[in-house]
């Protein structure tokens, strides 16, 4: 029975470990399906952490009206769900992207640079 503290805190080690892996494995789920499109340029390019972002990347667009979202054009900045999106985009590129509605934000799924 002395053996028996040791075994509860490898188990509970064991526990804190899988939890931790699940949490991982959550986070990189693949990103939403896009529900919205839209065009514009690339302001910026914001990498963690940032001003507007502790954790998540941060693209600055100013985009043209986005068909079923927003009405008009205008400047504002959309969490990306990977700063994989932002290879081989520059500050000053035309982009299509794609937007899809997740708790709290509008997240951007896709971006591909326009000629």
């Amino acid at each position: 029975m002395r053996y028996a503290p040791r075994m509860r805190k490898a188990r509970g080690l064991v526990t804190l470990v899988v939890a931790a892996a699940m949490v991982g494995a959550a986070s990189a789920q693949p990103a939403p399906p896009a529900d919205w499109r839209g065009t514009g340029l690339v302001l910026a390019m914001l990498r963690p952490p940032s001003e507007l972002h502790a954790t998540r990347p941060v693209i600055v667009l100013q985009h043209e009206a986005i068909p079923g979202l927003m009405k008009e054009a205008m400047t504002m900045p959309f969490i990306v769900a990977s700063d994989a999106l932002f290879a081989g985009l520059h500050a000053g590129d035309h982009v299509a992207f794609a937007l899809a509605e997740t708790p709290g934000a509008l997240l951007v799924v896709s971006i591909q640079r326009l000629p």
